[in-house]
C-alpha cells in the first residue's frame, strides 16, 4: 500500500542505478587491487624471511669460529626488517584501504538511495499490541503495559495523516507509557488504498468531519472500556480535528493536549501558511488534480481518489531542504569515518521518511481549506454535523497542554500554541504552554525533548488523573469488538 518517493522520479532512479552498477565495478577492483598488493608483499616477507632462516643455517659452515655472534646480528637484522616491512605494508594498504572505504561508503549511500525501504512496523516493545477499533480510515491500537494501571483513563495518541507511516508518534507515545501513562493506545491513519469506497452499501467520503466522527468513536470506545475519559494527545495535523471532537463531546476527554499541531494558523506567519493565503483556495484543487489517482481493482480502497503520498512528502522535503541536506551530508560522512551507529540512526529515519502513504483527495481538500486558509475553529466558522462551533466553545473543565518549536518550520511556534490564549475559560492551573529549541520532527523524536519537555506533560498529565483504587495487577477491560 506504500510507495518510495523516489519512485517519484522516474529518469533519476535508473541513473542513480546505474552509477551504483559502475560504482560496485570500481570498489570490486579495489578490492582487487589490495588483495594483490597484499599477497606480492607478503611473498616478499615470506621470501626475505625464508632467506633469514636459510643464513641462519649455514652461519656455522661459513664462520664456524663466530657463528654464535653472527647469528645474533643476523635475528636482530631479520626483527628490524620485520618492523620495517610492517610500516612498509601500512604506508602501501593504509592509503588504499581508505581510498577502498571510501568508494565503499559511497556505494552504500548511492545503495540507500535506491534500496526499496523496509516496510514500516511498530516497535512497542514490551506491553500489548492489539487492535481494538478497525474504522474505515483509523486503527485504534492498545500498547498499554501489562502492570498495575495507577490511574484509571486511557491515553490516547493520534497519528497525524501527513504521508507518512503513523509509527512517527511511536517515541512519544512510549515515553508517556515508560513514564506512568501505562494504559495507552495508539490511533494509526490508513493510506488511501485501505480505505474502502463504499461501507455498507453506501459510499464513505473520508473529509475532515468524517475523521472527527471517527474520533469520537474511538474515544467513546475508551470511556467504554475503563469507565473514565480518556487524555487525548493529538501529534501535528489531527490537532484542531481532536479539539473539534472534544468540543462536541466533551465529556470524552480527560485532558487534551497537541504538539506541533496547527491550532491557529494565525497565530504567527508561516511560509506554509503564507504561501496557502497566497495561492488561494483553487490551488489544492489544482494541486491534487495532478497528483490524483484512482486507487486500482484488487485494493480495499477501490475506485477512491487518492492524493500522492509523494508529492505530499516532496513538500516537507522543500520547507526543510537545508536540514535534510545537512542530514544526508552527515550520513555520507558517518558512512566514510564507520560511524556505523549515526549512519543507521539517519538510515532508519529517512526509510520512514521516503515510504510514503496516499491521502485520500476529500481530506486533503477539506482539512487543507477548513485549517490553513480559513482558520475555522478560531474563527467560530465551523459547522460539523450542522453545528457550528469555535475555539471559545472549548470545555473549560477539561485541562490542555500545547508544545511547539522554536525551529519548527511546519508548525510555527505560535501557531502551535496561540489559541491557549484564546481559552479564556480555562483556569490557568489547567493550562500548560511549552516552547522547546526543536524543529519539527524534533518534537516527536528527540531524546532530549521527550526528556526536558514531555516529562512535565506526562506530569501534568497525571495530575489530572483519576487515580485507580487498587494496586492489583490489572488489563484494561474492554468492551466487544465493534
Amino acid at each position: 500500500m506504500s510507495a518510495s518517493i523516489l519512485t517519484f522520479f522516474p529518469p533519476f532512479l535508473p541513473s542513480l542505478k546505474l552509477l551504483k552498477s559502475s560504482m560496485e565495478m570500481s570498489v570490486s577492483m579495489m578490492e582487487t587491487e589490495i588483495r594483490a598488493v597484499s599477497n606480492g608483499l607478503e611473498l616478499i616477507r615470506e621470501g626475505h624471511a625464508l632467506g633469514v632462516k636459510t643464513a641462519m643455517r649455514s652461519l656455522p659452515f661459513v664462520f664456524p669460529m663466530n657463528h654464535r655472534r653472527s647469528a645474533d646480528l643476523l635475528e636482530g637484522y631479520g626483527e628490524q626488517w620485520e618492523k620495517v616491512f610492517s610500516l612498509l605494508r601500512k604506508n602501501c594498504l593504509g592509503s588504499l584501504e581508505s581510498i577502498r572505504q571510501e568508494r565503499a561508503a559511497e556505494l552504500e549511500f548511492v545503495d540507500f538511495l535506491t534500496e526499496e525501504p523496509p516496510p514500516q512496523k511498530w516497535n512497542t516493545g514490551e506491553g500489548a499490541f492489539k487492535v481494538l477499533l478497525d474504522l474505515p480510515s483509523l486503527r485504534l491500537i492498545d500498547i498499554s503495559r501489562d502492570t498495575s494501571h495507577r490511574i484509571q483513563n486511557y491515553t490516547v495518541v493520534f497519528a497525524p495523516r501527513a504521508g507518512h507511516n503513523s509509527n512517527i508518534v511511536e517515541r512519544v507515545s512510549l515515553y508517556m507509557r515508560d513514564h506512568g501513562l501505562t494504559r495507552i493506545a495508539i490511533v494509526e491513519q490508513k493510506c488511501a488504498d485501505e480505505i474502502p469506497l463504499v461501507i455498507n452499501g453506501e459510499k464513505h467520503r473520508e473529509d475532515f468531519n468524517s475523521q472527527v466522527s471517527q474520533y469520537k468513536e474511538i474515544l467513546e470506545y475508551l470511556k467504554q472500556a475503563t469507565g473514565f475519559p480518556a487524555h487525548l494527545v493529538a501529534i501535528c495535523q489531527p490537532g484542531p480535528l481532536l479539539m473539534s471532537a472534544l468540543i462536541l463531546n466533551p465529556h470524552l476527554g480527560k485532558t487534551f493536549g497537541s504538539a506541533g499541531s496547527p491550532m491557529d494558523t494565525e497565530g504567527e506567519r508561516g511560509f506554509l501558511t503564507d504561501f496557502a493565503r497566497t495561492m488561494g483556495e483553487n490551488f489544492i484543487d489544482v494541486l491534487t488534480y495532478l497528483y490524483k489517482h484512482r486507487v486500482p481493482e484488487g485494493k480495499p480502497g477501490e475506485g477512491r481518489d487518492a492524493y500522492d503520498g509523494r508529492a505530499h512528502v516532496l513538500g516537507f522535503y522543500f520547507l526543510g531542504k537545508d536540514q535534510h541536506t545537512r542530514n544526508l551530508r552527515k550520513l555520507l560522512t558517518d558512512l566514510k569515518t564507520g560511524n556505523k551507529a549515526g549512519a543507521e540512526r539517519q538510515k532508519v529515519f529517512y526509510h520512514w521518511y521516503n515510504t510514503v502513504n496516499h491521502l485520500p483527495v476529500d481530506f486533503i481538500k477539506d482539512t487543507f481549506k477548513k485549517v490553513f486558509l480559513r482558520n475555522e475553529l478560531v474563527r467560530g466558522t465551523l459547522t460539523i454535523s450542522g453545528r457550528r462551533i469555535s475555539i471559545e466553545d472549548y470545555p473549560a473543565s477539561v485541562p490542555i497542554w500545547a508544545l511547539g518549536g522554536r525551529k519548527d518550520d511546519i508548525t510555527p511556534p505560535l501557531q502551535a500554541t496561540g489559541h491557549m490564549r484564546l481559552l479564556r475559560s480555562v483556569p490557568e492551573r489547567d493550562k500548560l504552554t511549552l516552547l522547546c529549541d526543536g524543529g519539527h520532527m524534533g518534537l516527536f523524536r528527540s531524546s532530549e525533548i521527550l526528556k526536558n519537555f514531555y516529562s512535565r506533560i506526562v506530569e501534568f498529565m497525571l495530575s489530572h488523573s483519576d487515580w485507580a483504587e487498587t494496586q492489583e495487577k490489572t488489563s484494561p477491560i474492554l468492551p466487544p469488538q465493534i
